[in-house]
């Protein structure tokens, strides 16, 4: 099999990281802006956008893909090339088709969500323990949603000993909570039990604790939101009624660079095998045996 050449530019450390994932695979990695880690090989260093992007024959920009120059990435790229990132404009989208370029996002990817949410869920819990003097063992706990980055969540959660409560819209979400050992609430009832609760999580990328509801939160209470932008509830009625209360994004890069961006690496690969048909590594047909 011939060497594959990708080009990763800009990004955290899990670029960094990402690209000594791709090393290891026996590709050829050229990199533009990506932070150094030491001791970690990414590549070789190019001097710009275009000398990086020239002779790849796959593209990785950041995740999420931000701070950048529309034009300028155009300019680089060729229908030959196969552009990955997360979180991609429109617009930008619009401009990829229009000139045929391929191209993937990969939080929209399940397999990507789903490895990301541990990291999310395990960043969670350090914004947490940092944030209070209280220890979360046996301390009443309560989880808004039940998704994607709820349920690692709630399972490392338990692991620590917390007494677990989900709000769930759904039954089904309900069901699934209770199954897992917990207990459940609905949005409808939630200003009652409010004041129960001394660590209080959010995963739902809605503003669901509003002023009336906030004034139901013990001052002595932490809120940990992992929703993303502008999170899930009123911040500046949070501020107002003195709430210890975050915002805490990009939680996989601050905690797991090295884990998520081997993540980043491992599902581009699987794309590529999805998109050429290529019967190997894990998309190959199961055996018997496995």
């Amino acid at each position: 099999m011939k060497q594959r050449t990708i080009a990763i530019w800009g990004g955290d450390t899990r670029q960094a990281y990402a690209a000594r994932a791709f090393l290891r695979a026996g590709w050829a990695v050229r990199q533009f802006e990506v932070p150094a880690v030491p001791g970690i090989a990414s590549g070789e260093v190019c001097g710009s956008l275009g000398e990086a992007i020239k002779h790849a024959e796959i593209v990785l920009g950041p995740v999420p893909l931000k701070n950048f120059d529309t034009d300028q990435l155009l300019k680089h790229l060729s229908a030959k090339q196969v552009f990955f990132a997360g979180m991609i404009p429109h617009a930008l989208r619009h401009a990829l088709r229009r000139a045929n370029i391929s191209f993937f996002d990969l939080l929209e990817r399940d397999d990507f969500a789903t490895l990301n949410a541990i990291s999310t869920a395990e960043g969670a819990i350090a914004e947490a323990i940092a944030a209070s003097a209280d220890t979360l063992h046996l301390c009443p706990t309560l989880v808004l949603g039940y998704g994607r980055c709820a349920k690692p969540l709630i399972k490392k959660l338990q692991g620590l000993g917390c007494q677990i409560t989900v709000v769930a819209r759904r039954w089904e979400s309900a069901c699934a909570a209770i199954a897992d050992g917990c207990e459940v609430l609905d949005f409808s009832v939630l200003s009652f039990h409010l004041p129960r609760f001394g660590y209080i999580f959010n995963t739902v990328p809605a503003v669901v604790l509003d002023e009336p509801l906030l004034q139901n939160i013990s001052p002595e209470a932490t809120v940990i939101d992992i929703a993303s932008a502008p999170g899930g509830l009123d911040y500046s009625a949070a501020d107002r009624l003195g709430l210890n209360a975050k915002l805490c994004g990009s939680l996989p890069g601050k905690y797991a660079p090295c884990s998520t961006g081997e993540s980043i690496a491992q599902v581009t690969r699987i794309i590529l095998e999805e998109r050429e048909g290529a019967a190997w590594g894990w998309n190959k047909p199961a055996s018997v045996s496995d």
